[in-house]
């Protein structure tokens, strides 16, 4: 019987390395140990692959990381322990309708009947009544919230995680040279983007979803059964988490013929606008910085993304969203994170937005020294079908 690989098992060092990286934090903290919680979703279970290599699809999981000793990994019937073990180097799998007892049975285990315990998730998604379970399981465990703690530590990424993310790029360019044979006046969008689904799950990809939108751009949608018209600007946005399980989120911008003239002005101030936040991206600025830059530019042309909330930019890694946040959780940007950007804006005049508002970049950014680094486009081009 032929069998396949694990894709997204990490290397022996890099394990080492992340597992040494959040007990030194746990450390100078001063707790003894790490509970932490995922979901089975883009967002929040990355911070469990990030610990176990386990990759959860549905349902809750919790990992128990202590300062020295082995970690152990906890879910819930819905996702169960098949999957888990796979992976082959993290062996203690457990599986409870009662996470309190189960965590209180694992800090019995590990002899921290009366220790200081980080919680990571509870800033966001820690269920209350699993909290309320795991405080009365362990009343002389003193908790705190941890997230902060392990999202800062992950942030920075080694070299293996940076090919992890190279690796990514590389399939969704491929499936994006495939599209442009899918795009043609008169399929369907959900068409073009079924086939954009069965390209990257063909190449390995774990998860994602493709969009499109088409004008009047009120939205991105997974595909109507709506056809593409011979005149229509086309805008396919491309989120997946590849073999390994790294994100990206890439957008590419099409047309049958040459953009009338106010659609390739507005193409041209997007680009302009994505390498200045580029440029942004320096170890030591801000993450506030990449805002500086865009609203520079934006002034420049009579553009405006004030009162937005929107994203402009975010980390990105095994969860498609991580902090920071831009707006809304700033960090000191550091050398080798990672930041997924596509800079928001508003428009005064609606039908202008309806018209142009979907014309758009996304891309990974490298954080570097002197600035940001494109992971996956070195230059953005608006794909002309035909000539």
């Amino acid at each position: 019987m032929t069998t396949g690989t694990l894709s997204h098992s990490t290397s022996p060092r890099e394990r080492e390395r992340r597992h040494s990286l959040l007990r030194a934090a746990m450390s100078e903290a001063g707790y003894d140990a790490l509970v932490i919680y995922g979901r089975g979703d883009e967002f929040v279970r990355g911070r469990i692959q990030y610990v176990s290599d386990i990759f959860t699809w549905a349902g809750w999981a919790i990992v128990v990381l202590s300062a020295n000793g082995h970690a152990v990994f906890i879910a819930d019937p819905l996702f169960g322990l098949g999957r888990a073990a796979i992976v082959d180097w993290i062996t203690d799998l457990r599986m409870t309708q009662d996470p309190g007892k189960g965590i209180a049975d694992i800090l019995s285990d590990l002899r921290i009947a009366s220790g200081s315990i980080g919680v990571v998730g509870l800033a966001d998604i820690v269920c209350v009544g699993h909290f309320q379970q795991m405080r009365a399981a362990s009343p002389r465990v003193t908790w705190a919230d941890a997230t902060d703690l392990f999202d800062d530590a992950r942030a920075v990424k080694s070299q293996e995680e940076i090919d992890n993310f190279h690796q990514t790029s590389a399939i969704l360019r491929s499936v994006f040279k495939g599209l442009e044979a899918e795009i043609r006046p008169q399929v369907m969008e959900s068409d073009v983007l079924a086939e954009a689904h069965k390209m990257c799950r063909q190449y390995g990809c774990v998860d994602g979803i493709a969009l499109m939108g088409r004008p009047p751009f009120r939205t991105f949608s997974p595909g109507s059964n709506g056809v593409i018209e011979r005149d229509d600007i086309i805008v396919v946005d491309l989120e997946w988490g590849g073999p390994s399980g790294y994100w990206v989120e890439l957008r590419r911008v099409f047309s049958f013929g040459a953009p009338p003239d106010p659609a390739k002005r507005f193409w041209e101030t997007r680009v302009e606008t994505f390498a200045a936040c580029v440029d942004a991206m320096k170890a030591g600025n801000s993450s506030d910085d990449i805002l500086v830059a865009r609203d520079r530019v934006y002034g420049k042309h009579g553009q405006s993304a004030t009162g937005v909330l929107n994203y402009t930019a975010h980390g990105i890694g095994l969860d498609s969203l991580e902090p920071p946040w831009v707006p809304g959780k700033s960090r000191a940007l550091k050398e080798n994170m990672v930041i997924n950007l596509h800079p928001a804006i508003q428009f005064a005049d609606r039908s202008e937005g309806l018209a142009l508002g979907g014309i758009s970049i996304a891309d990974n950014i490298l954080v570097g020294r002197d600035g940001g680094i494109r992971m996956t486009d070195p230059v953005d081009e608006w794909v002309q079908l035909e000539p």
